[in-house]
């Protein structure tokens, strides 16, 4: 056999084995902690299951389509990878900065409510809570979405805002007997 040959065969095993292992270790985190599959349940498909088949048939591609030698295809297919990643970081990156910024839009849709802890320092640091009225507080924030029975008191609200794998965060608004806000709090449980 050929160097070349015995080197493309040893980078290809290299290159599949590790790109299965890392990819599937990659969709895992994410699923579990991830922003991406938080925001938008076809781009978590799209860059967790549709690119990383491109990406490990991205040799064979380049070597067929494009007569390119086995060792070259899986170099090239490396810098792919490599910009794959830096694709993954960017986008993770613009949406964790996007929901940083309070709106009662974001807080509001539903579909994000894992992104509201974000937006805390924001919504915080825009708004005094501590004064405010508890109608007040539902026309910026919505309705409540979490249940208090436990706190045994009619003196609190509460918003989940982030519902992870094994952790679950919570907004909560305690009220005054004339329902004026006194303080507010994140708390976790999990």
């Amino acid at each position: 056999m050929k160097k070349d040959k015995i080197f493309g065969i040893i980078l290809g095993i290299l290159y599949y084995v590790l790109s299965a292992i890392f990819y599937f270790y990659l969709f895992i985190i994410e699923a579990l902690a991830g922003s991406i599959s938080d925001f938008s349940s076809i781009l978590f498909y799209i860059c967790y299951a549709v690119l990383p088949v491109i990406l490990l048939a991205m040799p064979l591609i380049l070597k067929f389509a494009f007569k390119k030698k086995f060792y070259k295809s899986i170099i090239y297919s490396m810098f792919s990878v490599i910009i794959y990643l830096i694709i993954l970081v960017i986008m993770t990156f613009g949406i964790r900065q996007y929901f940083k910024t309070f709106s009662t839009e974001k807080w509001s849709n539903e579909n994000w409510n894992s992104f509201r802890y974000l937006m805390i320092d924001d919504l915080e640091d825009t708004y005094d809570l501590v004064g405010m009225t508890k109608e007040e507080v539902r026309a910026l924030l919505g309705e409540e979405d979490v249940e208090l029975e436990w706190l045994i008191t009619d003196y609190a609200i509460g918003y989940s805002v982030r519902n992870g794998f094994m952790d679950w965060y919570y907004y909560y608004i305690y009220l005054d007997e004339n329902d004026v806000v006194v303080r507010a709090e994140l708390n976790y449980w999990g």
